[in-house]
């Protein structure tokens, strides 16, 4: 496996590796959608996860910029990427933070693309592809109160946990593979 993880493809979408070369170029692609800083999906940011165009949910390139090469930058423990149609047009951002044999995982979905099935499409390619390199456990951190992100973690097989690691923050986890 590459540092930067490999091309993620689905029948529409295409999720390729956001790295220190390209990191400025996607920042400032994605930037100019946006829409993308609107309400994301599941994961969001907790425990270091990617939230958006960048933590704090706004599209200043330079921020985009930062956190995109910051997670570039850290390797193996934190594969983000650039998701794509099939017309090679952004349509969101997909990352994963990996610890020992655990990965908590991450999608937002430009609010223009939402409602088409993108987020679950990608991240199935992802949990796929992190349960076949060994992972046991993949993982997402949801708002209680997001239904939304809640409906998509569902469609993804994940299920809600007991465990809230901040006030109105729940991990859900998906099975693990038989």
């Amino acid at each position: 496996m590459a540092d930067d993880g490999p091309t993620l493809t689905t029948p529409r979408l295409q999720a390729l590796p956001v790295t220190l070369w390209n990191a400025g170029y996607v920042a400032e692609e994605l930037a100019r959608q946006v829409a993308l800083a609107s309400r994301p999906l599941p994961g969001l940011g907790v425990g270091g996860l990617f939230a958006g165009p960048d933590a704090r949910g706004t599209a200043e390139p330079a921020a985009l910029r930062r956190e995109l090469r910051h997670r570039a930058s850290a390797g193996r423990s934190t594969p983000t990427w650039v998701v794509r149609d099939h017309d090679g047009g952004p349509v969101g951002l997909l990352g994963a933070d990996a610890q020992a044999r655990r990965a908590a995982v991450a999608v937002v979905i430009d609010a223009a693309e939402r409602r088409r099935g993108y987020g679950a499409e990608i991240i199935r390619a992802l949990a796929s592809w992190l349960e076949s390199s060994r992972l046991a456990l993949v993982e997402t951190r949801l708002r209680t109160d997001d239904l939304a992100a809640e409906r998509l973690a569902r469609a993804t097989s994940f299920e809600p946990t007991r465990v809230v690691i901040v006030a109105g923050w729940r991990v859900w986890c998906r099975p693990p593979p038989r």
